[in-house]
């Protein structure tokens, strides 16, 4: 079921917000991809990170339940540190509980886990280029560098599009 005429993306890093909003206006323009308006200015959009202290699963179970009360889907992107299938699976034991009650029977996830991190799994294959992790706060830079084209062969990536195209 994809339903996404409104969505809620949850990023891992306070830097993805500006970075995926960024990559969000390029995929609309040259993937063509017709994405909803971004909140505030429409309310069809939030993009929100998991700042603070503790894990993401720490927090998904109460996240997921609050977005679905206002937006049809939760897309949450999170780096995997080489452990990708483990934490996807905690993930989806987190929210499966939710996901069960009645009134979120028409709602929708994608739980996007990069096998290491962002930086190393869309941003040096998207630029052929390595970077240094440690510089976080460069991040939404790197959105306008990115080679669309050939990030389309990362499953991830067309998960991704998949997502956010209602």
């Amino acid at each position: 079921m994809k339903n996404c005429k409104s969505f809620y993306l949850w990023v891992e890093d306070r830097y993805g917000t500006k970075f995926f909003s960024k990559l969000l206006e390029r995929i609309e323009s040259e993937l063509k991809v017709a994405i909803p308006e971004r909140y505030p200015e429409g309310k069809f959009i939030k993009i929100k990170s998991s700042k603070g202290v503790g894990p993401i699963e720490t927090k998904i179970d109460k996240v997921v339940a609050l977005a679905w009360k206002r937006y049809d889907c939760v897309i949450i992107v999170c780096d995997g540190d080489r452990k990708r299938e483990e934490r996807l699976k905690r993930l989806n034991k987190k929210i499966s509980e939710i996901k069960e009650r009645a009134e979120n029977e028409n709602k929708g996830i994608f739980i996007i886990v990069f096998e290491r991190a962002i930086e190393s799994d869309w941003i040096e294959k998207g630029t052929c280029e390595e970077i240094d992790y440690k510089l976080k706060a460069e991040l939404p830079g790197y959105a306008n560098k990115l080679d669309l084209n050939r990030l389309k062969k990362d499953a991830n990536f067309r998960e991704f599009i998949y997502a956010v195209d209602p």
